[in-house]
């Protein structure tokens, strides 16, 4: 891999998500993305059979540990996302005023003006005078009449429409559950494979989330799930859904066919906002640099964009298309990198010791260390809050090289990577699920060790492992920060240390 591809290892604090697909699942790929910058994985279950997943997910572990690195797996569920059903030839023109009929079963398979969706009840749930919107707003209908099972349509927006494209109701409070049948035999999937986080997706409610985490725990499944604002009712509910979830998803696509498009700016500061409130990762996604799907070179506005999330305060920026199924996987990541650490080096520049950052009030929880679920593991306890805020304040008058932290369940590396300081920071845990998991962690390097020690073992592992990586030099400081470790009293410590 030529030097231009391969992100400089712990200087890039922003995390890059990449959705594998045909361009980019071999072996080969998986190991130049990870090269190029990629800290997760994402595992669209809209496409492809468990049996690709399983593949995938089993070179990604192959490869990252090879590479000695922790590589985060994201498995996202297709949820209630409503489509065409098949059309003659694939295909149809849609000419402004020409009339159609949605129905709740396939009619007329020769009649191009007869359309089906995937959700039966769509026809019955329409109103009249509400829009339906096809092929992500690009085509647009209003429902002209209705009867028990068929709508009428008239096209209000011209365009071509395909089969199996998405149908979006803005207005409507559809009765379809987040989670469908399909995602619950995907969530079967799960409980015999190791992922990080599940995606969530149509989230309109925080109950939504709460019966995802009721699903997984039912299977024994550890992973920490990602709520994906993408309705207008889940913008509205946004604080409670915050409140529930692990980290969230800014999913701009479909969000932006939901509500006016002049809005989402507004509703992505609004959410990452929310987020760094509450001490939650949040994932900007959707079209960052769609051009690359078939240039080598992203667009200027695209470029703006993802500096302006990263500015913004968002914890990781994720490529769809561009891997998935694009000409230049490896080069949008690469590319991605680049434009997240140009934004870094503004935000530092202008404040070297770091962004003071002061999180909201800490909720209640288990402690860092007890056993069981990983739920809200935004959740730190006032004593490990107030050495974090400590140790970040002394960071950034020393203008630290590095923060090292020891923890076990990943709250307190959370905790840190929330105060954004210049310092990079190693994370040390004795579970590898939750070494993975923290590869979402803005700043956060994890390194799974099985056994941590004493303060002073700490220490000289960090020591060794950051010269190895020439990542310190002689007159560095290291601050370190314990949080609770299972079975040994010495916790929430912070110690700082001069490399000699």
């Amino acid at each position: 891999m030529t030097d231009s591809f391969l992100e400089p290892l712990g200087q890039v604090r922003t995390k890059i998500v990449a959705t594998l697909g045909p361009a980019s699942r071999s072996p080969e790929m998986i190991r130049k993305l990870i090269n190029a910058g990629v800290d997760v994985f994402r595992l669209n279950f809209s496409h492809g059979t468990h049996d690709d997943h399983t593949e995938s997910l089993t070179n990604i572990r192959r490869i990252s540990d090879e590479m000695q690195r922790q590589v985060c797996v994201l498995q996202d569920l297709c949820g209630p996302k409503i489509r065409l059903g098949d059309l003659p030839g694939g295909a149809v023109e849609c000419d402004f005023g020409a009339e159609f009929r949605l129905s709740s079963e396939q009619k007329g398979a020769d009649d191009p003006h007869e359309l089906s969706c995937t959700y039966k009840d769509l026809p019955d749930d329409l109103e009249v005078g509400q829009a339906v919107l096809f092929a992500d707003g690009t085509v647009g209908m209003e429902v002209t009449a209705k009867g028990e099972g068929w709508a009428q349509l008239k096209v209000t927006l011209p365009g071509r429409i395909r089969s199996h494209q998405g149908i979006n109701v803005p207005s409507a409070a559809l009765s379809v559950e987040a989670l469908t049948e399909k995602d619950l035999a995907d969530l079967d999937w799960t409980a015999t494979h190791s992922v990080g986080y599940v995606g969530l997706s149509f989230v309109r409610r925080p109950e939504d989330v709460t019966r995802l985490r009721h699903e997984l725990e039912k299977r024994g499944c550890r992973a920490r799930i990602v709520a994906k604002i993408e309705k207008p009712q889940a913008v509205a509910n946004l604080e409670a859904i915050v409140d529930v979830t692990d980290a969230v998803m800014v999913a701009r696509g479909d969000l932006g066919v939901e509500i006016d498009v002049e809005k989402v700016p507004t509703v992505q500061k609004q959410i990452i906002d929310a987020c760094r409130k509450a001490r939650v990762p949040v994932i900007t996604a959707t079209q960052m640099l769609n051009s690359m799907e078939t240039s080598s070179r992203p667009t200027r506005a695209e470029a703006s964009d993802v500096f302006n999330a990263v500015l913004d305060g968002t914890d990781a920026v994720m490529l769809s298309g561009e891997t998935a199924i694009g000409e230049y996987p490896v080069a949008a990541v690469s590319t991605m990198s680049k434009i997240c650490r140009e934004a870094e080096h503004l935000i530092f520049s202008g404040n070297p010791g770091g962004i003071p950052f002061t999180c909201c009030a800490v909720r209640g929880g288990k402690k860092d260390g007890e056993t069981g679920a990983v739920a809200r593991v935004s959740q730190v306890l006032p004593v490990t809050d107030a050495i974090v805020d400590a140790a970040s304040t002394v960071s950034r008058r020393l203008k630290a090289a590095l923060m090292v932290v020891a923890t076990h369940s990943g709250r307190t590396a959370l905790a840190v990577s929330k105060h954004r300081n210049a310092s990079p920071t190693l994370a040390l845990t004795d579970d590898v699920e939750v070494a993975r998991a923290m590869s979402l962690y803005w700043g956060v390097t994890p390194l799974h060790i099985p056994e941590l020690f004493q303060t002073g073992q700490v220490l000289a592992f960090a020591d060794e492992w950051c010269r190895t990586h020439d990542l310190i030099n002689s007159g560095d400081h290291l601050v370190i920060v314990r949080g609770v470790i299972p079975n040994n009293p010495n916790h929430n410590a912070l110690l700082v240390h001069e490399v000699e």
